[in-house]
């Protein structure tokens, strides 16, 4: 076990380019949903406009809460609404689905503990 956790310790953050490949271009920046043209909400999580409308920025159905919390997954919105959680929040996302899985969802909040830089 000890390996592992040294391994994990070892192993770079995601950076924001990766967590939009990976997540938000595959999952979330369509035309239909959050995509360059504002998108669900006014959100827009396609490349190049994700990071200044995400980052440090109050959900509208949670106001209280960041999109996404630098330093903070759980405090996050965005990660708390990508899984299928039983929160007040309305619905999973992304739409009609049951959440990211594992692997991305850890990619997310990974990228968000390691201060939600922008690369």
């Amino acid at each position: 076990m000890l390996p592992l956790l040294l391994l994990l310790a070892c192993t770079p953050a995601p950076t924001l380019t990766e967590v939009q490949a990976d997540v938000f271009n595959n999952s979330c920046a369509f035309s239909t949903c959050h995509g360059s043209g504002g998108g669900a909400q006014g959100l827009s999580l396609a490349d190049g406009a994700s990071y200044a409308a995400i980052v440090g920025v109050p959900s509208q159905q949670a106001p209280d809460v960041n999109l996404v919390e630098p330093g903070d997954h759980e405090n996050s919105y965005i990660w708390q609404k990508c899984q299928d959680l039983d929160t007040n929040i309305g619905a999973v996302m992304p739409e009609g689905g049951t959440g990211l899985d594992t692997e991305h969802l850890d990619e997310l909040a990974a990228w968000i503990d390691n201060g939600a830089l922008d690369d």
